[in-house]
């Protein structure tokens, strides 16, 4: 499982949350996007675009006009296409035959036939130089999604790239700033709806969800409210047990942990107050002004994956 970082600085709270794909080693979600795409090609009988090189990026495909191939065990794919999928401006210099991709402040050269690239000033060697073929332009796909900080992975069975974009949020108190992969969505300013399973996530200071399947949501309580500011941090769980209506019947689990150094306190326990009966985990802690909870309840889908791999809590 891919772990969440999160790093404490005074009097900054920032939050780097390096979410790629949650649940490996079973690697769910990169299954069930394959698994959505592979029963695609076969209901239309495509059985040649199945063996195919395929490339996904955030959960949906790209489209090449010219189908990948790899060279010295390396992909290459179109650059165009990539390019601007990744949110790179494209300058093509004739002159020197150069590829030249823009994305804030990285800066991506690339020389037709020169495995030297240059990434923000420094030279780096490419595995397989870019290169043209029947009239398109060739490069390591690796090589560029790296490039801007995404995630890449190699599913062999499938012959598939999956790439994770990198995606940056803030709370809305500004105390918080994390960093995520994939396809998150800030969902902070949506109501209790059908998209977020009946949960009211307008007061989370974080609300973030990846590809409708789980959602990761942080509250804050101020320690100047006259209703908690005595309260100790085994006081303050009873009292979000209570408004979240937890049953002590309904609790499967209940342990001491650390943040960072700081004391916390999880639950695991059936939530019966949604649409579907899952089973979420809630961690609570404070700081010195502030009782936080990090709540990040999973769909039925992926219950069985997330049961015993909560996200860790690791110093920076």
């Amino acid at each position: 499982m891919k772990p969440i970082l999160v790093a404490f600085f005074n009097p900054i709270l920032i939050l780097l949350v390096f979410l790629m794909l949650l649940i490996a080693p079973e690697n769910v979600k990169a299954n069930e996007i394959l698994f959505h795409f592979e029963n695609n090609l076969l209901a239309r009988g495509d059985k040649s675009e199945a063996t195919e090189i395929k490339v996904i990026l955030d959960a949906n495909l790209v489209s090449f006009s010219a189908p990948p191939v790899i060279t010295n065990s390396t992909t290459l794919v179109q650059f165009r296409p990539i390019f601007e999928r990744l949110g790179l401006q494209i300058r093509w210099d004739e002159q020197n035959q150069t590829i030249i991709g823009q994305k804030e402040e990285t800066k991506i050269q690339l020389q037709i036939g020169n495995p030297d690239a240059i990434v923000n000033g420094k030279a780096i060697v490419l595995p397989v130089a870019p290169t043209i073929v029947d009239g398109n332009t060739f490069v390591p796909i690796r090589f560029i999604s790296e490039s801007v900080d995404a995630k890449v992975d190699w599913d062999e069975k499938s012959r598939t790239v999956i790439i994770e974009s990198k995606r940056q949020f803030a709370s809305k108190d500004g105390k918080f700033h994390f960093t995520v992969y994939g396809l998150w969505e800030n969902i902070a300013d949506i109501t209790k709806s059908v998209d977020t399973g009946q949960m009211d996530v307008s007061g989370a200071q974080l609300a973030i969800r990846y590809f409708k399947y789980t959602l990761l949501l942080m509250y804050s309580d101020s320690k100047a409210d006259n209703s908690i500011k005595n309260l100790k941090l085994s006081e303050y769980l009873e009292h979000v047990k209570k408004g979240r209506n937890i049953a002590k019947k309904e609790i499967i689990e209940e342990k001491q942990t650390k943040i960072l150094g700081f004391d916390a306190l999880q639950i695991k326990y059936v939530n019966r107050n949604d649409w579907d009966k899952r089973i979420d985990t809630l961690l609570v802690f404070e700081s010195d002004s502030h009782f936080y909870t990090i709540l990040n309840p999973p769909t039925r889908i992926l219950m069985k994956a997330l049961a015993n791999n909560f996200k860790r809590f690791l110093i920076v």
